[in-house]
């Protein structure tokens, strides 16, 4: 692979090289997406192949996985069988390959129930964490997840996000996305997903060969090297909490990026810009770069990848409000993310901002407001498919929903439309829905007690 007059090969290189920049922004993330348009499919395709084979060149280990994503409570099996019926092939291949526990495995493969999640996701870890210890090696290791086809993109999500609370913090995935879909947007966008997330965006890339010249590592034209130059020392601003430097590095990287004339780029870095400034308490600078975000994605507001800056750049701008005590504003930025989020169809970030705006609503004890909100975060969240709600805090929004209801009932149709908001999370939760629910109010006042105790 390693032929200089093969223009593949070339551009696969650059991909290596490529990737070990990009993880030294955040490399302690667990969830990696490449960004990429279809043409450059086959492209990132190769890279998998290469990393996946002796001749691979980054530091962690990546093994890439084709399983089709058919249902989410049997992804697990079929992963697992697949990885078993690999490794065997590659054993008989090399027998040096000597794997101790394989043989335990395979047998207790045997006797696993195929549509039972609990036992096949804990089967699965536990696989995995033994192959880590297995390879022997410091460096992560990644799984490609890289099915030929998906049944359902959302629910895939869903299983990345339940896998990776299991698995250690030494095993993440690697996924491959297309700018015009987003499919996997809704990790980015959850945040009950405490794991880091990273998504290396692929700019003016081609296949064919039309942006050879754009690829070339440190290709001073490329205007994405030339940001990605000025995000390493934004980073090193921020660690040294440096606010002029990061403001010289920030501003000279809006400058680049608006002299690409690409929109979805030059929106991006605000986003980027915006998010190593968070820190500093600069509102009046935080909301100037974050609105000018914003009105660049207005441009084209049907481009999926648009759609997901836009959605992102809300986010940003609700939490400051909310990071700076300006609660109000936030409680109404995280409902129009909310509702934009509807707008693009994104379930899982609609159900995350009416949660985040009805926390803002408990810390302001806006119980009247609570009430008004309540009520259309519930109606809206139930029109999503059980097994994304099941992944969610969906409690929290539900418990406050149910004291509404209970707080205003007159008829024996107001019990009856509580008994099928009790009887509906029961199928969901469990019987202790209900103290879930009461759990994360308490915990959300309690910790405002402790802020405000600090405030003060």
């Amino acid at each position: 692979m390693n032929n200089e007059h093969n223009p593949i090969s070339r551009r696969i290189n650059y991909l290596q090289d490529f990737w070990v920049q990009e993880r030294l922004l955040k490399p302690k993330a667990r969830f990696i997406r490449w960004l990429i348009d279809e043409v450059d499919l086959p492209l990132v395709n190769g890279f998998y192949q290469i990393e996946s084979s002796p001749y691979g060149s980054i530091e962690e280990t990546l093994v890439v996985m084709l399983t089709d994503f058919d249902k989410l409570d049997s992804f697990s099996y079929q992963l697992a069988k697949d990885w078993l019926a690999a490794f065997k092939q590659d054993a008989e291949k090399h027998p040096e390959l000597h794997w101790e526990p394989f043989t335990q495995f395979e047998n207790e493969f045997k006797k696993l129930p195929k549509n039972d999640p609990f036992l096949t996701d804990n089967f699965l870890v536990a696989m995995l964490t033994a192959f880590k210890d297995f390879k022997g090696v410091s460096s992560n290791l990644y799984i490609g997840i890289n099915p030929i086809k998906i049944s359902n993109s959302q629910k895939l999500c869903v299983w990345i996000c339940r896998l990776l609370k299991m698995l250690p913090d030494t095993i993440g995935f690697v996924i491959t996305d297309f700018k015009k879909d987003l499919f996997f947007e809704p990790i980015f966008e959850n945040n009950e997903a405490d794991f880091i997330k990273q998504s290396i965006r692929l700019n003016n890339v081609n296949t064919s060969g039309a942006y050879t010249k754009m690829m070339t590592k440190g290709n001073p034209n490329s205007p994405q090297v030339a940001f990605r130059s000025c995000m390493v020392e934004m980073g090193k601003a921020t660690k040294a909490e440096n606010k002029e430097k990061l403001i010289k590095w920030g501003e000279k990287g809006l400058g680049i990026a608006k002299k690409s004339r690409d929109i979805p780029f030059w929106a991006y870095t605000h986003l980027v810009y915006a998010g190593f400034l968070f820190g500093f308490k600069d509102p009046d600078r935080f909301h100037h770069i974050i609105d000018k975000g914003i009105s660049l994605c207005e441009n084209d507001p049907k481009d999926k990848n648009i759609q997901g800056l836009t959605l992102q750049l809300y986010g940003y701008k609700a939490a400051f409000y909310s990071f700076t005590k300006k609660k109000e504003l936030a409680k109404n930025w995280f409902i129009k993310q909310a509702q934009l989020a509807k707008e693009y169809e994104q379930g899982l970030v609609a159900l995350t901002s009416y949660k985040n705006a009805l926390i803002v609503l408990q810390q302001k004890k806006q119980g009247y407001q609570i009430e008004e909100l309540a009520p259309e975060a519930y109606e809206f969240c139930i029109t999503l498919e059980d097994e994304i709600i099941k992944t969610t805090e969906f409690p929290y929004i539900a418990k406050h929903y149910i004291d509404v209801l209970r707080r205003h009932r007159k008829s024996k149709e107001d019990n009856q439309k509580i008994e099928d908001v009790d009887q509906y999370l029961i199928s969901l939760f469990g019987r202790d829905w209900e103290l879930m629910g009461k759990e994360l109010i308490k915990k959300i006042n309690t910790n405002e007690e402790k802020n405000t105790t600090l405030v003060n």
